[in-house]
């Protein structure tokens, strides 16, 4: 039963992540970014296609995140209606730290 008690641990040291002001944060976050590098950026419909939360929670998650400088939106240069959610430059050097960060706190639990 102690890897639960290391799990819950881990899992509160992602809400430390800066920018991220809950575990939805960090979900929205993590999925439009691994969307981003498999070259298919996520649209507002994809992403709630997702099921991460219900729609209104995924949208006011998102408008903070935007608006904190983690997310931005882009349109789509072949389709000028659709708008493609990517994270900033901000956001990919700010996680790519916290992996580093995170990967020693998982050999300090283990």
């Amino acid at each position: 039963m102690a890897h639960y008690k290391k799990l819950r641990e881990l899992r509160e040291h992602i809400v430390l992540l800066p920018g991220l002001k809950s575990y939805k944060d960090f979900d929205i976050a993590i999925e439009i970014g691994h969307y981003e590098q498999e070259g298919h950026p996520l649209t507002l419909k994809q992403l709630l296609l997702l099921n991460i939360a219900s729609e209104p929670t995924v949208r006011r998650h998102l408008v903070r995140l935007i608006s904190d400088g983690l997310v931005s939106k882009k349109t789509n240069p072949a389709d000028h209606r659709a708008v493609y959610l990517t994270l900033t430059e901000h956001a990919h050097r700010t996680f790519k730290n916290c992996i580093t960060e995170l990967t020693n706190i998982l050999k300090e639990l283990s």
